[in-house]
């Protein structure tokens, strides 16, 4: 994704303003609507929030896309209680009686993220062994699938690892 929004096209800005959103509770999506709704005309009000979204000009969708994309940002960086760092190793994950070969991309003590093309849940639970360059033995922690996109998934520990 390029760093600029204005190099973004609308369907991209359209794409991400609802890929946000997603991530809001449902007393979130209502805040926001009623934000939009503030700023609009009578004969917009009543609409749902895509409806509302889409009505409105490219440059106040890609302006809502800024602004979405800072509250995103500052609301997860709060929710890491352990925080992250590159860590570029390969990864043997287990779960429902199958191994998959992959690479861990960043790691904290809560979690990893780990770069997959395989196709897993949110939810499930995996066993993941890996070998740290200054480890004596392999690492073997289990942990449950938290976040799932296209460049992999998000693994919260069952405990805090101490080890890395």
């Amino acid at each position: 994704m390029p760093n600029n929004e204005d190099e973004l096209n609308i369907y991209e800005v359209n794409a991400l303003l609802f890929q946000i959103i997603s991530f809001m509770s449902e007393a979130e999506r209502r805040n926001l609507k009623s934000i939009l709704n503030s700023k609009l005309s009578q004969t917009e009000h009543g609409k749902d929030l895509s409806s509302l979204i889409t009505g409105i000009s490219e440059a106040k969708r890609r302006e809502l896309l800024k602004k979405l994309t800072h509250w995103y940002h500052s609301k997860h960086l709060d929710l890491r209680e352990f925080p992250r760092r590159p860590f570029s190793i390969p990864v043997e994950l287990s779960t429902n009686g199958f191994t998959y070969m992959c690479f861990i991309q960043n790691i904290s003590n809560g979690g990893v993220f780990i770069h997959t093309d395989f196709s897993f849940n949110i939810d499930q639970q995996i066993t993941m062994t890996f070998s740290p360059a200054k480890a004596e033995k392999d690492i073997t922690v289990s942990g449950k699938i938290v976040r799932v996109d296209s460049q992999g998934i998000g693994v919260q520990f069952d405990g805090v690892l101490t080890d890395v």
